[in-house]
């Protein structure tokens, strides 16, 4: 099953580089034959762009509040509101968000099926360059959480 983990975020917001230090993290340990690894940053477009090289499964990497403590990880399925342009959404081609670049690849028929957001509550997004303790503690545990989303698609590629 041909895979993309992409890793959103910007490092000059603190906890905001979440996703980017995973992905980091992720590609040093050495990526797996059948997936493919994005650091998009604040780039969504890029992340689009990406997904028309054709893939079965996302796996995005990114701050979230769901209403946790800081550095909580969790992984789920966005519902359908995260995926779908409404009428009357205007698509922007300096989107940044997940969700605003998800909706773009559905439009384009290039979003797989199979999304699953790694996800890590924030303590702080203040201008700043690092992690704070709770989110980097969160980097190990999101990494185990890629691995387990990665190992029944590595089993059947």
């Amino acid at each position: 099953m041909k895979t993309l983990v992409a890793g959103f975020g910007n490092l000059l917001l603190g906890d905001d580089g979440f996703g980017v230090e995973v992905l980091r993290r992720f590609v040093s340990r050495g990526v797996p034959e059948s997936v493919e690894a994005v650091e998009v940053g604040i780039g969504g477009f890029d992340f689009v762009l990406k997904l028309m090289d054709g893939f079965e499964r996302v796996v995005i990497v990114d701050l979230v509040r769901r209403g946790g403590a800081p550095g909580t990880v969790t992984a789920f399925t966005p519902c359908a509101a995260d995926t779908t342009l409404r009428p009357g959404d205007r698509i922007d081609p300096h989107i940044a968000e997940p969700s605003r670049a998800m909706k773009l690849a559905r439009q384009l028929n290039v979003l797989p099926a199979a999304i699953t957001v790694v996800g890590c509550e924030p303590a702080s997004c203040d201008v700043g360059i690092g992690l704070t303790p709770q989110v980097a503690a969160g980097v190990e545990r999101a990494l185990d959480v890629i691995d387990s989303v990665l190992t029944p698609c590595l089993s059947n590629s």
